[in-house]
């Protein structure tokens, strides 16, 4: 509570400066998620303090496949933060898809790395094959401007998460833990 009323009030004062409102701040996320619009009530726009900055908090979904999440600066509409997480489904399960075994990157491409390239660049890392791991999960952010994926899974007895840069698709942050107790 004391955050939202520090937040509203710090964006109130600072309204004369403020380049944007809450309604640019999500046109912003909408246009750089593709989308045109959202269903009704998919849509929360939340003033915030970040860091000692006047930010916006978008969360929407698509009603389809993706919730999104980000972070507008409220004086120059600069996308801070951005990330698209799948939403769960109760459909059958996705079947496994084979990726290709890693390779050098000699420079790096216009394109940001696809789930599936980031996906190779942290099985490469871990030393580990597709077809060892359970309990995958990947996440596609801009954090500080930086794309990502962020990529957890279990191989034998290890949980593994790494950072892959989509820009450059290296390794930003890689973590082995020994997993003392079994589920599967």
């Amino acid at each position: 509570m004391k955050k939202t009323l520090l937040a509203t009030a710090l964006l109130a004062a600072g309204a004369a400066a403020a380049a944007i409102d809450p309604n640019a701040a999500a046109q912003a996320a909408l246009k750089h998620a593709g989308l045109a619009a959202v269903p009704q009530n998919a849509l929360i726009v939340t003033p915030d303090v970040d860091d000692g900055r006047a930010v916006y908090d978008v969360n929407f979904h698509d009603g389809a496949a993706y919730k999104f999440e980000y972070e507008i600066d409220a004086n120059t509409g600069a996308i801070l933060k951005a990330e698209r997480k799948a939403l769960p489904t109760v459909a059958s399960p996705v079947p496994v898809v084979q990726a290709a075994p890693a390779a050098v990157v000699q420079a790096a491409p216009a394109a940001p790395a696809t789930e599936a390239e980031a996906k190779a660049v942290a099985l490469a890392q871990a030393g580990v094959s597709e077809g060892e791991i359970k309990r995958y999960r990947a996440k596609f952010e801009i954090d500080d401007g930086i794309p990502q994926w962020e990529i957890e899974f279990r191989a034998g007895e290890y949980e593994y998460e790494a950072t892959v840069n989509a820009a450059t698709r290296t390794i930003i942050d890689f973590e082995r833990d020994k997993v003392w107790w079994f589920f599967d």
